[in-house]
This record gives structure tokens, sequence and C-alpha cells, in this order.
């Protein structure tokens, strides 16, 4: 924030120097030391005003001094036209347009010096020279106050420093090319064309600087433009993104649970498991065995010695018997007509079993008889039949019941 020239704070549109111009045109041949820069809008601002001009035009010219690396140089960016006449043949601005001048600054150049100012003439002579000189020192002699003098009938323009109490001409200076809104928006309202001008020659120079400015300008909305459609495709993807997490979250929460319930439902189906195969394991040892020897074939379903089912706390669990291999007798017959193979097949039948679920309807005899007949010992059943009775505490034959268990005895040739 800068004070302008009426004591009053502007906080936009403030103009600061801190560095040189980067697109200038040198006019002349400018020697080492202070440094006058006149935006390009100002040089067709003072020459739209003179050009047409029959009597002297005073205007005065408005910017900052540079400051940092730009110190030594004044940046001239605004002009205004006074509008009183006759200022040069008096010698003095009168207070009254001091006070315009002042208001239509503080309007349109904020933050604005009055770095000096510009005079046009018809015709340079030697009173015009001493009038000059005379306003000069009367409203200008701030050190390095600068005068841009224009002979229209020459077409001659000259530029100037106070300094020491006297006018020093320069050898040159530098035109300056930057978008400056203050003196482009002034001279739209003030009805002059913002374009450059130069008496009888195109100043192809200036419009090529102008076109550069006006790219450099597009191309920074266009960047502009850019960044911003770029940060807001970046605010869409985020808000994708974040609402496509959110639903991963929920899917993933909502396998879990499935995993749970799942895993729940496998170790009870385990428990359960387990707790069938302790009541089986606990059955099956609650019925006895024997050890059986020299066993050949499975034993057909039909034989008295097949496993069968024994009822414990209303179930029936089966009972499984171990078989052993023995070798076969070669073929032959016996004496009785009976082959060795079947005979075998019947001695490895009652072999087998360990012992004999009884069946609804079985009596003790026909359980021994079918387990030891012999055709060539038929009797041999009947010594069995007490050997089983020994072997299961029975008394009496008729003791037998559904379901229980006996023990038979090892067959004995």
């Amino acid at each position: 924030m800068e004070e302008t020239i009426n004591g009053t704070k502007e906080e936009k549109n403030i103009y600061k120097y801190s560095e040189f111009p980067k697109n200038v045109r040198q006019i002349g041949v400018p020697l080492p030391g202070q440094k006058i820069y006149l935006e390009d809008y100002v040089i067709t601002y003072l020459k739209q005003s003179f050009v047409h001009a029959q009597e002297p035009v005073v205007v005065l010219l408005l910017g900052k001094n540079g400051e940092e690396k730009a110190e030594k140089a004044a940046f001239i960016y605004g002009a205004i036209v006074l509008e009183e006449t006759g200022i040069l043949e008096k010698g003095e601005i009168p207070k009254e347009t001091w006070d315009q001048a002042y208001e239509t600054i503080r309007r349109n150049f904020p933050g604005a010096l009055v770095l000096g100012w510009a005079c046009g003439v018809p015709m340079w002579s030697g009173s015009v020279d001493s009038q000059v000189r005379k306003l000069q020192k009367a409203e200008f002699s701030k050190e390095n106050s600068t005068l841009f003098l224009w002979d229209l009938s020459e077409k001659e323009e000259k530029i100037f420093l106070w300094q020491r109490n006297m006018l020093k001409e320069m050898s040159g200076y530098y035109v300056y090319f930057e978008k400056n809104p203050q003196m482009q928006n002034f001279m739209l309202d003030d009805s002059k064309e913002p374009e450059s001008i130069d008496g009888d020659y195109e100043d192809t120079v200036t419009v090529s600087m102008r076109h550069v400015i006006e790219e450099k300008e597009e191309r920074k909305k266009n960047l502009q433009l850019l960044a911003y459609c770029g940060a807001v495709a970046a605010g869409i993807a985020l808000l994708f993104g974040v609402h496509t997490m959110l639903d991963s979250t929920a899917r993933i929460q909502k396998m879990e649970q499935t995993v749970d319930t799942l895993t729940e439902y496998v170790g009870k189906q385990q428990e359960d498991v387990a707790a069938m195969s302790r009541q089986a394991a606990d059955t099956v040892q609650q019925i006895p065995f024997q050890s059986a020897e020299n066993t050949t074939d499975t034993p057909k379903p039909s034989d008295a010695g097949t496993v069968s089912k024994r009822k414990t706390t209303g179930q029936v669990q089966p009972a499984q018997e171990k078989k052993q291999k023995t070798f076969l007798p070669s073929k032959g017959k016996t004496g009785s007509g009976e082959t060795d193979v079947k005979r075998a097949e019947r001695t490895s039948t009652r072999t087998e079993q360990q012992s004999y679920i009884v069946r609804k309807g079985d009596t003790l005899s026909q359980i021994v008889w079918k387990q030891y007949h012999d055709i060539n010992d038929p009797f041999i059943y009947l010594s069995y039949e007490k050997k089983v009775k020994k072997a299961n505490g029975l008394k009496d034959a008729d003791e037998i019941y559904e379901g229980q268990c006996l023990v038979l005895p090892k067959y004995k040739k």
C-alpha cells in the first residue's frame, strides 16, 4: 500500500516497481544514472493530446519512483491534461485546477505521484523557453522532476530532468510495455482510443510489443483456467475415491461378519462331530472282543459271525470286527465228499467270529450249531454249547435275550 498525492490510502490497483521492466524499447542513448521509463499508453496519450493543438498544452505525468533493484529510475504510467488555458503564459497552475487534477488522480490512478509534466507547443521560441523554465521552477521544482517537451512544428521531442535548480536534457529514455489498466481505462473514459500513434510512420515495434503482451496475458488466462479445471477434476476424483473407499470398507466389514458367522458355524459342527465320535467310541468300548486267528475271507452277512448291532441307551451302534488273513488249504475232497475249499470257508466263518449279537427268535442251540457244526463230527457243537454257556455265565440256555452280545470261544479242530 502506497500513499497517494492527496494523502489518502488506497489498497487496490497499486503499482510497485522493484525491478526493471523486461519488455522495453530504447529511445536515444540513455546515460548511466537516473533513468526515465514511460509506459507506451502514456506516449500514445501525449501524442494524441498534442497532435492537433493550436496553443500550448500542459499535461501532468504520474507514476512511481523505483525501489530496490530499480531504485534510480522513474516509472511514468499515467498522464492527465490540465483543462485550464493559458497556464504556460501565466507561469503557474491555479489552485482550482490542482484540486480538479487531484480528484481525477484519486479516481483513476490510486497511489500515483506527480513525477513531472509534459508540454506541447505549436512552435518553439525563446519566449516559450522562458515560460517553460518559469513554470518548471514554480510548480515542479522537486529534484529529478521530469519534463517532456514536444515541438509540433518540428515533430521533435525532448526530455529533461530538474536537477540542481536547472533543467538537464537527457540523451535518451525507455518506453516499456506492460498491462496498464489504469491508463487504458482512463483513455477509454476520456474518449481517446488506447492505440499507439506516431505521426507519419507506422510504429510496427509498438504494435508487435503490444501483440506479444496480449498473447502472454491470454496464455496466462488459459493456464489459470486449466489450473482451475484441474483443481475441480482433482476434487471430483478425491470425492469419488473417498466414496469408493467407504463403499469398499463397508463391503469388507460385511465379508468379515460373514466369515465370522461361518467360522462359528463350522466350529459348532466340529464340536458336534467330536461329541458323536466320543459317544461312538464309548459304545464300541462296551462291546468285548476276542482276537481271531487264521481267518480267511470276509464272512457273508448271512453267517452267524457278522458283527451285529447292540442297543445302548435306545440306539443301535455298529461294531466292526477285525479280520486276519490265513492260508486256504489246497483244493481236494475229503472222505465225506466235501471239498477242502468249502470246508475252509465254513471253518473261516467260525474262527472269524469273536462275538455274536442275539437276534429275535435265536436260541442258544441254533447259534452254537451255526458256529461250530462240522460235517465230519456232527455232535461237536454240543460240547461247544457248554463252553459258550460258561464263557457268558449262562446257567440256562433260555436266558439269552435279543440284543445280547455273546462271546464265542475259539473253534478248535
